[in-house]
């Protein structure tokens, strides 16, 4: 198991869902709640928003330290950039920007900023506007080694 998450898989996924749970209800309280939970997340927890053209709007300072980036590497780039196997990824976000339903946690690796990969265990949820439209989607993940 990873130094970073010494958690069994199932923990990991539970911690991950509360996170985004709290995130979810933080967002309701306001700005102000949300901004502070997202970038302080609780435990080893990276975060990065995307919107709907798949491009990434927001990235915690766990996942930049996790991943080797600074913010400006990351802000306003593809998420794909970020993504080893980028067609199965591509196909991936483009059906969950797109199709109501659960989404199940899943692994995919992720390139560090050396261009080494790097295996996460992911628990993604679309972001909705006030009427329910899909806007984009919201990733938390932590470093799989071991899980």
């Amino acid at each position: 198991m990873s130094d970073r998450n010494p958690l069994p898989r199932e923990e990991a996924i539970a911690r991950m869902q509360a996170y985004q749970e709290s995130l979810a209800q933080a967002f309701a309280r306001g700005h102000t709640h949300y901004d502070a939970l997202f970038d302080q997340p609780p435990g080893p927890i990276a975060a990065h928003e995307i919107d709907g053209s798949k491009v990434i709007t927001r990235v915690n300072p766990f996942e930049l330290e996790l991943l080797g980036y600074r913010r400006e590497q990351m802000l306003g780039r593809p998420v794909l950039e970020f993504i080893v196997m980028q067609e199965v990824g591509k196909r991936a976000i483009d059906k969950k920007l797109t199709e109501t339903g659960e989404i199940k946690p899943f692994v995919r690796s992720y390139v560090r900023a050396d261009g080494s990969a790097v295996p996460m265990l992911i628990v993604d949820r679309q972001r909705r506007d006030g009427a329910g439209r899909v806007l984009g989607m919201r990733t938390v993940m932590m470093e799989t080694a071991g899980l």
